[in-house]
């Protein structure tokens, strides 16, 4: 059988025959082919090198994979093109192995042909002779080159996630994101931007080996449509290219700056939020114009993808810092103390704010202690809440006041959850307790002042409001009634006029005690506003009970206030109504005892008086005559009726009084009587009375100016008119539009003008009109509350004598009496007098023997409309 023989090529020309191995006839081929497609298909190159390391032989795939031709690695061995960081390892493994004589694996870099570098895996064995010295080396080389760039991203992205998760400062992590970003993208060289939202800019994050002066111009980037690679990048939230930034236009502003410092290139790949938002840019700048390759974006997108998680962790760790210093500041300065208890509510633990707070030590309120610093009238309370608690499964909220060391009581509010086992049963109490002291404090300081009044301390209107409907809602049936009694301070005004208002809180303040004195603890007593008072007797038999507790009150009230020497009147008018059974409302029963009072100062000051129904039908009768009056104001219904006024003496026409009257649609002329409330209502009695003076000095105009001889024309005014001060005045002025002078005008009034609370007001205006020549009469005087002292202080130019006392001239003495009196009063007092409600000429006979000045009734001339005045004065001059 012949042998083949593999012959292998050596430098330098030269052959040399080595017999491989011997084999039997026609199996050498089948062998040879085995080996030859194992080495190709495992992509590794075989190779032989002498004892030195010089290349004997080498396959064929070696010039494919870096390039370089045979001839430039044969009988030189490749150390010169190995990187010099890894020749001394490859160096150091054939030491090891010829030492040991064991076999060697090396990875390491070869220079390829365009210069760059490529990883390769070089396994190798020594061959020895007999005496155990090397005579070839035989070996294997490998592309590793993909595995390995592979394997160092992945060492070096796990370098970088250990950074991150050890919460290294950003810029170390950012700085080594950058050099593994140029470890694995050739010859690039790379920075990281940080988006600062609040600026809306990009600031400096690292870039290692950029230039620092470069670094410094491209700090506080503007976002933009075209602001370079990053900029735009950024405002796009998309990769930007820069190929050539010499040639591209989103580079034109900072063309010149890049190229000074050599960068010809720029891509750019914005760090983004898994939401979308930009956290940065990643740049990677190139000495020379280039485009990035397929595996070159896929290392962008990781050493990007790595920045968000950088850049992330810290915003988030920063936003963790921010949020702990806020909570411990939060619990430092929180009112809320937190403890716990056990099941049982014995305190297992509490903050020693508590024990500073409180003025004792903490092991004092641990277990049980709680409850003994609790106010004994609270302790009750807590208790059913913590009970309600546990059985709700819900939270527990209370108020309640503890004691403290020094033994004084503060506000406290407790909030606390349990936390229940699986069977149900509460394992543990989480809670706080804060100090609510002065917030209790001012609640109860604003309810006082929302409920009281400032002056006396009784419950103002608002408090008696709901009082009193929680009085009328416990009635339940008629065993027992709710009463109530409104009253006023009769003289409260003129006190306050005369001494003064520290004289009048003095009389409210003592008003307000002596009511205090005079009914039950359990009854409310409240100042309603400013004389005026209310009692809400929440539990009376009957209208004879209330009667007996007004009554008292009045007593009590008799004796005056003093006060620097001087008498204060305490005296009060008393309405009172009783609620009897359900149904009666706050309101009604209010209303009831409004009208009681009403009556009672109408029928006289210093009374009391109980609701009777008949008082509200008389109020009802008012309402009713307030409506029609508006109404006759509106429509101008409103007109005067002119009644003659004689001389006696001479029998002349002295001149004339303007009485009301008014005109319905459907009934005619009416009376003022249908009207009369509302010549005590300020609105509606000051609009009437500016209607009559309107009708009045109208006509009189016309007369003057007629030529005839109307004497004067009296009107009449009342209380209301004089409540706004400005009568007076109104009165002038209308003369001086009308040109009536004001010698033509009396003005008449009643005494009871004088007796409200307008007196001061009254006199002045009465004052004012007599100095500009308008003459006063005084009505109906010597009835009612007639005074003396009233003629001393008013300028009373006319006495008027009531009707009723001329009536009864003929058939009562003591009528006549009273007119001769009040007749030789007057003419003492240079006072004209005025006899009212003449009807025969018997009575104007005894006048004229008085010596009365005027008389005026239907025995002389019964009221007539304006129309009718003219004829009547000619036919009485002519007469």
């Amino acid at each position: 059988m012949q042998r083949s023989q593999f012959i292998t090529p050596f430098p330098g020309g030269r052959s040399h025959r080595e017999k491989v191995f011997e084999a039997p006839e026609g199996s050498f081929s089948e062998t040879e082919n085995l080996y030859r497609y194992a080495i190709e298909l495992s992509h590794q190159t075989p190779w032989v090198s002498d004892t030195e390391g010089n290349i004997l032989y080498i396959g064929p795939g070696w010039a494919d994979m870096v390039g370089h031709p045979l001839e430039d690695l044969l009988g030189f061995g490749w150390m010169k093109f190995v990187h010099p960081d890894d020749a001394e390892r490859l160096k150091q493994a054939r030491r090891d192995t010829l030492a040991s004589g064991a076999s060697y694996e090396c990875e390491y870099r070869i220079r390829t042909a365009d210069g760059s570098y490529r990883w390769f895996r070089s396994s190798a064995g020594a061959r020895r002779n007999a005496d155990g010295a090397v005579m070839l080396w035989y070996g294997t080389t490998q592309d590793i080159h993909d595995r390995k760039l592979a394997e160092l991203t992945h060492q070096g992205h796990t370098r970088v996630l250990e950074m991150i998760a050890a919460g290294r400062p950003l810029g170390e992590v950012l700085t080594a994101l950058c050099r593994l970003a140029e470890d694995q993208i050739n010859g690039a060289r790379c920075s990281v931007l940080l988006f600062d939202p609040l600026r809306q800019l990009l600031r400096n994050g690292a870039a290692p080996n950029l230039p620092a002066a470069y670094n410094a111009a491209i700090d506080n980037l503007p976002i933009g449509p075209a602001v370079g690679s990053c900029g735009t990048a950024a405002y796009r939230r998309s990769t930007v290219i820069v190929s050539d930034i010499a040639s591209d236009p989103l580079w034109a502003p900072w063309r010149d700056l890049a190229l000074q410092h050599g960068l010809q290139a720029c891509w750019s790949k914005p760090i983004l939020t898994r939401s979308g938002d930009v956290l940065g840019t990643f740049g990677f700048y190139y000495a020379e114009p280039r485009s990035p390759t397929q595996s070159e974006m896929a290392s962008i997108d990781g050493v990007s993808h790595l920045a968000a998680l950088a850049i992330e962790r810290q915003r988030s760790e920063a936003a963790l810092r921010e949020s702990e210093e806020h909570y411990r500041y939060s619990v430092e300065l929180n009112p809320q103390i937190p403890w716990t208890a056990d099941a049982k509510g014995n305190v297992i633990s509490t903050s020693s704010r508590w024990s500073q707070l409180m003025g004792g030590t903490t092991d004092k309120t641990e277990g049980s202690g709680w409850a003994t610093a609790v106010h004994p009238e609270d302790l009750p309370f807590v208790r059913e809440n913590w009970f309600e608690a546990v059985r709700t499964r819900g939270a527990l909220d209370v108020e309640c006041r503890g004691c403290l060391a020094d033994g004084s009581y503060r506000w406290f509010r407790s909030r606390a959850i349990p936390r229940f086992a699986e069977d149900g049963t509460v394992i543990r109490w989480y809670g706080t307790v804060e100090d609510i002291h002065d917030r209790k404090v001012a609640e109860e300081q604003l309810h006082r002042a929302a409920y009281h009044d400032d002056l006396t301390g009784l419950a103002n209107r608002r408090f008696f409001r709901e009082r009193l409907k929680h009085a009328l809602d416990g009635v339940s049936d008629d065993s027992r009634a709710v009463g109530l009694l409104v009253m006023d301070l009769d003289h409260l005004k003129q006190i306050n006029d005369r001494f003064g208002h520290d004289a009048g809180d003095d009389l409210l303040k003592e008003f307000a005690q002596r009511l205090r004195d005079g009914v039950a603890s359990t009854d409310v007593v409240a100042r309603l506003g400013g004389d005026e008072f209310a009692v809400i007797l929440s539990d009376v038999a009957g209208e004879e009970e209330v009667a007996e507790i007004a009554r008292t009150i009045l007593s009590r009230m008799q004796e005056p206030l003093k006060r620097s020497g001087k008498a204060l009147d305490c005296r009060t008018s008393i309405g009172g109504a009783v609620a009897c059974g359900a149904g009666t409302s706050p309101e009604d029963l209010q209303k009831q005892a409004d009208l009681a009072l009403y009556h009672s100062k109408s029928s006289g000051r210093g009374a009391f008086k109980m609701f009777i129904p008949a008082l509200r039908q008389e109020a009802q009768r008012t309402a009713s005559a307030l409506e029609v009056a508006a109404k006759a104001i509106e429509s101008g219904w409103i007109m005067p009726f002119y009644q003659p006024k004689v001389v006696l003496a001479s029998g002349a026409l002295g001149g004339f009084e303007a009485l009301l009257r008014w005109q319905h649609p459907r009934g005619g002329i009416q009376s003022p009587e249908k009207i009369a409330p509302a010549f005590n209502d300020t609105e509606l009695g000051t609009a009437i009375g500016e209607r009559m003076r309107s009708c009045v000095l109208s006509d009189m105009r016309g007369w003057l100016d007629a030529g005839l001889s109307i004497g004067r024309i009296a009107i009449n005014a009342s209380a209301a008119e004089f409540r706004r001060d400005d009568y007076a005045e109104r009165v002038l002025e209308e003369l001086r539009r009308t040109g009536v002078p004001a010698r033509y005008l009396e003005v008449e009034v009643t005494e009871s003008v004088f007796l409200g609370s307008s007196t001061q007001l009254v006199e002045r205006a009465l004052r004012t009109l007599s100095a500009e020549g308008v003459t006063i009469a005084l009505d109906d005087f010597g009835t009612g509350y007639a005074s003396l002292s009233h003629l001393k202080r008013f300028p009373v130019n006319t006495l008027k004598i009531d009707r009723s006392f001329v009536q009864g001239l003929e058939s009562d003495a003591g009528d006549a009496a009273i007119v001769k009196a009040v007749l030789s009063l007057g003419h003492n007092l240079d006072i004209e007098v005025v006899a009212e409600g003449v009807e025969t000429a018997f009575q104007s006979s005894l006048l004229q023997r008085m010596s009365c000045d005027l008389v005026q009734g239907y025995h002389f001339g019964r009221p007539m409309p304006a129309s009718d005045v003219p004829s009547f004065i000619i036919s009485w001059q002519g007469a």
